[in-house]
């Protein structure tokens, strides 16, 4: 019996801004060909508004995606990776003419608190690609909400982030105040050690540790009740 793992109840709630990345099985690269990519794209774009869920911005690396955005509810947000990870990965396994597991586990999703936090975030995901060495400029990569929000290409699967929409009174403004934060960061310290993809909760610093303990707390009744129903079954087996 495994023990229960992170309730996404106690991470996110609805209406929520979500960051959400997962892994491919065993790191794989199984993103890396374009066809996979533009598969997973269709996905989201396919589903995204039955299931009330708003894509802000993405990126696709080979061996794992990066998605932001806003969540209806948790059910359907939860119901909206079900089926397009699913779908993906029982095409993926007909396509390659393999079989098993494609998405490594659960996705993680941490919560973004404020739009300016979500702005980071946003930043850090069109970088991904220029961080990773992938390419020499984010406008090089043919899967992320970049060239959206800095050159104003379109882009079906995005819906214009708040954050983005307050950087200027015109498209051309936005656009080019987008350019020069990310170029900001790229003159700077584009090798910022600063990682999304491993936390819960995304905000400012005390609420990120108030959200934290209380995320520890709901862990810890879900161990206790784990315990006691581990033991109550090994004495009705004794």
């Amino acid at each position: 019996m495994l023990m229960p793992s992170q309730p996404r109840f106690a991470i996110l709630e609805d209406h929520a801004t979500f960051h959400v990345t997962w892994q491919c099985h065993n790191h794989d690269w199984l993103l890396s060909a374009d066809w996979a990519k533009d598969l997973y794209y269709q996905l989201l774009l396919q589903f995204k508004v039955r299931y009330g869920v708003e894509i802000y911005s993405y990126c696709f690396m080979d061996n794992h995606p990066h998605l932001s955005g806003k969540l209806r509810d948790l059910k359907s947000f939860s119901d909206f990776f079900r089926v397009v990870n699913s779908r993906f990965a029982r095409e993926y396994n007909k396509q390659m003419n393999r079989r098993g597991q494609v998405v490594m586990g659960r996705f993680k999703s941490p919560q973004i608190q404020t739009e300016a936090d979500l702005l980071k975030v946003m930043l850090y995901i069109d970088l991904n690609p220029k961080r990773a060495g992938k390419v020499r400029s984010p406008k090089e990569n043919n899967y992320s909400s970049f060239r959206y929000y800095a050159y104003g290409e379109t882009d079906p699967l995005i819906t214009p982030a708040p954050p983005y929409l307050a950087l200027g009174n015109t498209p051309q403004e936005r656009q080019e105040c987008y350019r020069e934060l990310i170029g900001e960061i790229l003159k700077n310290d584009w090798k910022e050690k600063k990682s999304y993809s491993t936390v819960s909760f995304i905000g400012n610093p005390n609420w990120v540790l108030k959200k934290m303990a209380e995320l520890t707390e709901i862990r810890r009744e879900q161990r206790r009740l784990w315990w006691a129903l581990h033991k109550q079954r090994f004495r009705s087996r004794s």
